[in-house]
Formats: C-alpha cells, structure tokens, sequence
C-alpha cells in the first residue's frame, strides 16, 4: 500500500523496487507482493510498464505450475475493468515476460475473484480514490503472509489507521521495504491468517519454526525416576 505522499517523495524508487519483488524468482516466492495499492491519479503507470518491460521473461518451475499461472492470469486479464499495463496473455513459449494489470478499488470490492492468487510473474496494481475506498478494498483482502506500507512521517495518522487493519490481515508488516526474502533469526515470523496458512501463530522459518514440529505434553505428579534427565527437578548437569 502505497500513500499519496509517498508517491510524490519516492515514486521512482517505489516503482522500482515493486517490479524487482515481484518478479523476483519468475514471481515464485511466497512473499510475492501480488497487489499494489496505489492512489488514483499517482502517475507511475508508465513508469510501471516500463520497469516491468525490462525484466527479462524467465521459465516457471514445473509444467503444472505454467499451466495454473496462464489459467490465472487469463482469468484476471479478463476481469471486469482490468487493464493491462505490461505484458501479454498471447501464448508464449517457455520463458514467460512479467505481466502487470491495473483496476480500481471498487472493482475488487465488487469482485473479489480479481484478488485469487496468480503464483508466477504477475501482479494487479489496485487504484483507490480515498481513504474509505482504500479501506474497503483492504475489507476484501483475504489472510496474507506479509503486507508493506509505504508511507512518509506526514502521513501518521493513516500510517496508525493501516497497522491497526493490516496486524489482523498478515503476520508480517514490512515498512518502506519489499516482504521478498525472510530471515532465520528469533523475530521472523512466516505466517499468516487463513487462508495463507492453517495456524497463524507459527512459522515455517526462523528459529522458532522448530515448534511447529513439537507436541505439548504434561507429565503430573509422574515420578521423577521415570522422566528424562532434562524434565527432573533440579540441575540436571550436577
């Protein structure tokens, strides 16, 4: 998500970073930003195609995959006040070029179909004329793995509106940055509300990702003689 403000004091660099994450990896990184929510009459379109152009077409993992992504994109490019900006759903041969499509606000919150996953090098740049619109197309937004705000200082009490929407929409929140790539350290948390993952309170990378392999048990009153060393009382070193 993208502030009117931020458009004026980083827009080049915005657009730039945008199509370098989500076409990273042909666009096959679960972190793939897959909308950008930008405000209307932000100026960027042709900056946007142009930067999309230059990304070199690249080939998807498996045929299957290939095959759900032309299925995906098909569907988008032909939704309901959709545009194209960049790329093309001609059939292509193996290497496929980065497609960006384009609509309003009010589309998605009229048809949230339009917001389906497209795994591969695709996103949809979701355009809002105010706040309220802004809010209304976050309504729809299913669970994600991560969200990104980018935002200035002016922009505070919106910036306080989106983190008190997006904490219950994504388990990471990504601020002026791109959510490609994750870290294994105590703090990262890869996970996310349904449908983006079964269990939001776990995560599939970092330290703590472990626990998603570890079952609770509670031994009561069971003698100590019958626990392992590390579970009796005491310093199990001594």
């Amino acid at each position: 998500m993208v502030t009117p403000a931020a458009v004026v004091a980083r827009g080049p660099e915005i657009v730039s970073g945008f199509a370098g994450s989500f076409t990273l990896g042909a666009g096959q990184f679960c972190t793939k930003p897959g909308l950008l929510l930008l405000p209307a009459g932000h100026g960027l379109e042709a900056a946007l195609a142009e930067a999309v152009a230059t990304v070199p077409p690249a080939v998807l993992l498996t045929p299957s995959i290939r095959d759900r992504f032309d299925d995906a994109a098909a569907r988008l490019g032909a939704g309901d006040g959709v545009r194209v900006i960049a790329g093309s759903d001609e059939p292509a041969d193996l290497a496929l070029p980065a497609r960006l499509y384009a609509t309003s606000a009010a589309a998605v919150v009229a048809n949230p179909a339009l917001l389906d996953e497209c795994f591969g090098p695709a996103s949809l740049v979701v355009e809002w004329a105010d706040e309220e619109d802004l809010f209304a197309a976050l309504g729809v937004v299913p669970g994600s793995l991560t969200a990104t705000v980018h935002a200035e200082p002016s922009d505070e009490e919106l910036s306080r509106r989106l983190l008190a929407r997006l904490r219950r929409l994504a388990g990471r929140i990504v601020w002026n940055g791109w959510p490609t790539g994750v870290a294994v350290t105590w703090s990262m948390h890869h996970g996310g509300p349904w449908p983006a993952t079964t269990d939001p309170l776990h995560t599939s990378v970092g330290v703590t990702s472990i626990r998603r392999f570890l079952v609770p048990v509670v031994y009561q009153d069971t003698p100590q003689e019958l626990l392992s060393d590390i579970l009796r009382d005491g310093d199990p070193a001594a």
